[in-house]
């Protein structure tokens, strides 16, 4: 089996699809576009693919990442070209690369994803002054939901999980930060926990219009390494 990485973007045509029905779209559009499939053994064989990361319903992303197996060479231009002719709009696949002999799996790679977060203000404010603020703390607490327990929810310390939050742009009323939180099997933190604890702290004075996923990084000691940059041949 010949492993390969693509990396996607999905945008606000298909920000309100599920991870399932993304799953689904995949496949189908693999099966499709004569991609040689590797699938798995036993009495239910599978398509060899998966996603490094699962995206909250309602985002989009310019950094998306799904690994297949592929049961024979075939060029990764081939690829991309022909699962973009098949691809409904809101998804289209950026990049792909051929990886090493049994490679780390995306989804066991994944520690960190950026976020690009498009707030809108009551009025003009100093946000650097209120992300130093909001940064300075000794914790940061937001109050999270348990879907496996019954949405009951609890309270935590995100500031463990906060490696970066910087201002991008500002305009007026309108600003960008730019935010690198922990994204993975170890920690997760989802941008709209941050944002509760930012109101917390400078009152509900703005609102997000829109969030987007810009890529996921793996911490290789110490430094984020995008995943597409990883176990290539």
């Amino acid at each position: 089996m010949i492993n390969m990485r693509l990396k996607f973007i999905k945008g606000r045509e298909t920000k309100y699809i599920s991870h399932l029905d993304l799953l689904r779209t995949f496949q189908r559009a693999l099966r499709r576009a004569h991609i040689p499939m590797a699938y798995s053994g036993g009495f239910n064989p599978h398509p060899e693919m998966s996603f490094a990361s699962a995206l909250g319903v309602g985002l989009a992303s310019m950094g998306e990442y799904l690994d297949i197996g592929v049961n024979q060479q075939i060029p990764a231009e081939d690829v991309i070209m022909r699962l973009n002719a098949v691809l409904p709009m809101g998804l289209r696949v950026e990049n792909a690369v051929v990886l090493k002999e049994k490679p780390r799996s995306g989804m066991a790679l994944v520690s960190h994803a950026r976020y690009n977060i498009y707030l809108r203000f009551e009025k003009a404010i100093d946000i650097e002054d209120c992300l130093r603020s909001f940064l300075a703390q000794d914790n940061i607490l937001a109050v999270k939901q348990q879907p496996k327990k019954d949405f009951k929810t609890i309270e935590i310390d995100i500031k463990p999980m906060i490696r970066e939050i910087k201002v991008l742009s500002q305009e007026g009323d309108e600003v960008v930060l730019d935010c690198v939180l922990a994204s993975g099997s170890k920690a997760n933190l989802k941008p709209e926990l941050v944002l509760q604890a930012l109101k917390k702290q400078i009152g509900d004075i703005f609102e997000d219009e829109k969030i987007e996923r810009i890529d996921l990084y793996s911490d290789m000691e110490g430094e984020l390494i995008p995943l597409l940059l990883i176990d290539n041949a």
